[in-house]
């Protein structure tokens, strides 16, 4: 069966506050929609309900860096959250074989990307990948080449840091026990399994997000 993927987004005019993700944002796997990570901070940074919405969210599960170079996003004149550079560390494919974005190339493309997102004044927060800190990409046998985790995080790190964001490691929140998990739950994106953060994961990557944005 082909996975297609899932899109969370608002597209209009722009906002204060800006989240761009992939499936860690769209909230999988979540026991509920409002648990994921990418609601919780809408809730978090989007100011009174009752007024103009200040936050919104562009996130598409299973994308890459790609994905979104060829999108058009709304500006933010604030702050930026990036969650982008998982799938391509693992190289994710919903066909075919998987194949890892080289790394140079990633670098490259991660800098467009935030100076496309920071051109209308904003800071960015940038999370780096979603894994253990000693992992590769040939890790679960489907991807081939690739280099290793933390050479992505830097890619990240260097390139946040470089236009004053700060950045954010996700693999302490994978390697906490309870993090993730278990394989099997329905969740409203489907049946779980063992990678996506559950409710706890997703409270912690929003807490530290939210933590960052604090020392900006």
């Amino acid at each position: 069966m082909v996975r297609l993927p899932k899109v969370f987004t608002w597209d209009v005019a722009g906002f204060e506050v800006l989240v761009v993700g992939d499936s860690l944002c769209t909230g999988e796997h979540a026991s509920e929609r409002d648990r994921g990570c990418g609601a919780r901070l809408l809730r978090a940074l989007g100011g009174d309900a009752s007024g103009p919405r200040r936050c919104g969210i562009q996130a598409i599960s299973g994308a890459r860096l790609r994905d979104f170079l060829e999108r058009r996003l709304p500006p933010a004149r604030r702050l930026v959250v990036v969650e982008l550079g998982s799938n391509d560390w693992l190289g994710y494919s919903p066909l075919g074989r998987w194949r890892p974005t080289p790394l140079e190339r990633f670098g490259a493309d991660y800098a467009r990307l935030l100076d496309r997102l920071t051109e209308a004044g904003a800071v960015p927060v940038c999370l780096g990948i979603w894994g253990p800190a000693d992992g590769g990409a040939e890790a679960d046998g489907r991807a081939e080449g690739g280099a290793e985790l933390a050479a992505y995080d830097a890619a990240i790190a260097g390139a946040c840091h470089s236009r004053g964001g700060a950045f954010v490691a996700l693999s302490p929140v994978y390697e906490t026990p309870g993090s993730r998990g278990p394989a099997g739950r329905r969740t409203p994106w489907g049946i779980s399994d063992a990678t996506h953060p559950n409710d706890l994961g997703h409270r912690m990557i929003a807490d530290l997000v939210l933590a960052a944005c604090g020392r900006l």
